[in-house]
């Protein structure tokens, strides 16, 4: 999942089941054990945060022709 950098690190340091995606940047991408012992709403806070981090860094163009990306649906 992608992440801020800071809490990207934030994250590792917290909690053993998340660390540093190993075919990605580390500094932005984390793995995350589904396994261990997370809470599901605090993993969907994770998928949540990584879907609009994603969403930032597309084009303004991309995101004004399809704005229904910016939209995050519970």
């Amino acid at each position: 999942m992608k992440c801020n950098a800071d809490y990207a690190v934030e994250l590792r340091e917290e909690h053993s089941e998340i660390e540093g995606a190993w075919h990605w940047n580390k500094k932005y991408w984390n793995q995350v054990n589904l396994y261990g012992s997370l809470e599901d709403d605090f993993i969907q806070g994770l998928i949540r945060h990584s879907y609009s981090e994603v969403v930032k860094k597309l084009k303004k163009q991309v995101r004004m022709e399809h704005p229904e990306i910016m939209e995050m649906k519970e």
